[in-house]
């Protein structure tokens, strides 16, 4: 008998340890349904665990309601439906209550025609209110008035489904509420609502979109979902899936912040400012969710995130690169990315067997709203990403002052500056800095900007082969930047239009700006710029003399 009760309290003991942590998981449950019919197969998650519909679109998923990690429960949009909306916001979600016993959650669908479908892409709104000596309500009127506009109009004349995803950095975080006890300010609350179209948004997280650590803190992966505090409060789960005709959309956070937006860090040791990479709750999610795929049906994965997964040269940028790819094996990726307010691809023509996109996106506040321009001298623009019959194009729509334009090009008939373009013109940050260089005995030569290309060739009319130099600034944004800013410092301009030492407002050089310096100065030269899929995207003709 002694034994038998010995046996029984070990026993009392191991569950006395185990059944607080069951009893607050919870089973939510729900169904998927359209037009009053379950959909089966659907994937539901709380960011932690992960079920399917069964065939009557029924499902049952354990939540721990409390761990605020289970924030919220939401689909994998099925390919072909869509889900409700309330106004430009998809449905995809419920906000777990972590007080209630029993929860319920039913998601509604539409079937939708996607063979044929548009991904309008746009990244780094920065938007802000009239707090700070350059905001000056900027940034809000030009974003309501001006690009709002342009993008119901672009996507209305598209005769297909269109869809748009926003790649973070959609607001600025000295500029929300609560920031420093504030009460009013620019939420991303009110960048949803400023954004009035009628068309699904699906929205990624940037550095400047999350909250700062309190202070003497430092976040680590049990705590970081802290920094996304006003993100779920005003537009849901940062991490999340859903499908589009054949391909499966995947929406991370890879800007790890340790305690502010401060700026990256390499060190895995690092006590401030963030880390390009995911956090351990993302990777398991994850995992779970490539592994849900039907294969069959995938053509491709698309990635939506901030950070850059490669440099600008295509080297390895995000830290735990290698563990959030080998997700993908086997599929094609392309990968969406803001934060670098540039237009440059990145491709990798085989990683775990397939091909690889990175493709960066431009601000679409061009450079903090002075100027439709980025700094790198593409435009300021939305992104047409259109898939059919397996494949798809990319095409870098441009508005403001820039509307329709579809290039820059620079030669010795068709420019407005007073100096010539020679083998130097274009070649430093500064005209100044080039004029020291400059001698009777220059070569003539051609400058090109073509946003959106991946490669560009040149030909002479008669055979000669001249000098192609890559990565120059474009000239454009270049003399506006250090007149605009000679007359800020001179005071000539009013307040909300001077520019400030910002060294990241200075104009780089381009990986869509080649100079060619022809062998023959009279000769006729053609510049073909393609795109990364050999698409002509440019073709003009261009003369030196």
């Amino acid at each position: 008998m002694r034994i038998k009760h010995l046996i029984l309290a070990i026993v009392a003991v191991a569950f006395a340890g185990i059944l607080p942590a069951e009893a607050a998981k919870k089973s939510i449950t729900g169904t998927v349904t359209c037009d009053g019919v379950g959909v089966s197969g659907v994937v539901v998650t709380d960011g932690v665990n992960m079920t399917k519909t069964d065939a009557k679109g029924k499902y049952s998923l354990p939540t721990k309601v409390k761990d605020p990690h289970c924030q919220f429960v939401h689909i994998s949009i099925p390919s072909g439906y869509e889900v409700e909306r309330v106004g430009n916001a998809p449905q995809f979600f419920k906000r777990v209550d972590p007080k209630a016993k029993k929860q319920s959650f039913d998601f509604k669908l539409r079937k939708v025609d996607q063979s044929v479908y548009s991904v309008l892409a746009m990244a780094d709104h920065h938007i802000t209110d009239v707090y700070g000596k350059r905001a000056d309500h900027r940034g809000t009127s030009k974003y309501k008035n001006e690009v709002v506009p342009f993008v119901r109009e672009y996507a209305a004349s598209v005769k297909h489904p269109v869809y748009m995803v926003a790649l973070g950095d959609m607001t600025q975080t000295s500029s929300r509420p609560n920031w420093r006890g504030r009460k009013e300010g620019y939420s991303l609350g009110d960048y949803m609502r400023d954004t009035d179209v009628d068309f699904p948004i699906f929205n990624a997280v940037g550095n400047h979109d999350h909250n700062h650590a309190p202070k003497g803190e430092v976040f680590n992966d049990e705590t970081v979902y802290l920094s996304r505090a006003d993100y779920h409060r005003d537009l849901g789960p940062d991490y999340y899936s859903f499908n589009i005709g054949r391909e499966h959309y995947v929406v991370v956070d890879n800007t790890f912040v340790i305690t502010k937006d401060a700026g990256p860090t390499n060190d895995p040791n690092a006590t401030k400012g963030y880390w390009y990479r995911l956090d351990e709750y993302q990777h398991n999610w994850l995992a779970q969710d490539i592994a849900a795929l039907d294969r069959s049906k995938v053509d491709r994965i698309v990635l939506l995130a901030h950070c850059g997964l490669f440099g600008y040269a295509g080297k390895k940028q995000q830290m735990d690169l290698e563990k959030m790819l080998d997700n993908f094996k086997g599929y094609e990726v392309l990968a969406l990315i803001g934060h670098h307010h540039a237009d440059h691809t990145v491709y990798k023509k085989s990683w775990n067997g397939k091909p690889l996109y990175q493709f960066y996106h431009t601000s679409a506040a061009g450079t903090a709203w002075y100027t439709y321009d980025n700094c790198e001298g593409s435009p300021a623009s939305l992104v047409d990403y259109t898939f059919q019959n397996g494949k798809f194009t990319r095409e870098v729509v441009p508005y403001g002052d820039n509307k329709g334009l579809k290039y820059r090009v620079y030669d010795n008939r068709n420019h407005k500056w007073a100096y010539p373009i020679t083998e130097h013109t274009g070649t430093k940050q500064k005209r100044e800095q080039e004029i020291p260089t400059i001698t009777p005995e220059d070569k003539l030569a051609v400058l090109v900007n073509f946003w959106g290309a991946y490669t560009c060739k040149f030909t002479e009319s008669t055979g000669g082969k001249g000098k192609v130099v890559k990565r120059c600034f474009d000239l454009n944004f270049r003399d506006w930047y250090w007149d605009t800013y000679a007359k800020s410092e001179a005071g000539l301009l009013p307040e909300g239009q001077r520019l400030y030492k910002a060294g990241w407002q200075r104009p780089k050089r381009s990986y869509h700006v080649w100079m060619y310096v022809p062998a023959d100065p009279n000769a006729t030269i053609k510049a073909v710029a393609k795109d990364v899929l050999g698409n002509v995207i440019a073709e003009v003709e261009l003369h030196a003399k």
